[in-house]
């Protein structure tokens, strides 16, 4: 009987502190670019993440109008690692630009790399862009 109780106390608490270190990343952040492959409209980016365990929806507004506005697809988030999927919704003579983002969040900051492709084809290279999470008014 001791030991079940035991078991039981131990379980409750292993839950509680798993539950606490779970992190809420849901909503508004904005990234700026810092470092690598240039691509001349995305000098920034919006996005407004919604999760479901360890699932990642929400939408985002990449560059200045071009690609522009579109769902997040793919997205993954496991307590600090995120990752994600952005098909512009604004084609160009290159096509529909795919970005595959992935990077860490610690608190309020994020730190992403970004993959970018058009016209179906990676562009060498990859963005490195850094931000914060948005307040909410």
């Amino acid at each position: 009987m001791k030991f079940a109780i035991h078991a039981s106390l131990f379980a409750l608490i292993v839950g509680v502190c798993v539950f606490a270190q779970t992190k809420n990343i849901d909503g508004n952040w904005t990234v700026e670019y810092v470092s690598g492959l240039q691509v001349k409209t995305i000098g920034g980016a919006e996005f407004n993440f919604d999760t479901h365990g360890d699932h990642l929806t929400g939408a985002a507004n990449v560059g200045v109008g071009w690609p522009g506005r579109a769902p997040i697809s793919n997205g993954k988030f496991d307590g600090e690692h995120i990752s994600f999927t952005v098909v512009g919704l604004q084609g160009s003579s290159d096509g529909f630009p795919k970005m595959d983002f992935a990077g860490t969040i610690d608190g309020d900051e994020i730190k992403l790399t970004m993959a970018f492709y058009a016209d179906g084809e990676r562009v060498s290279g990859k963005a490195a862009f850094e931000g914060t999470r948005t307040p909410n008014n």
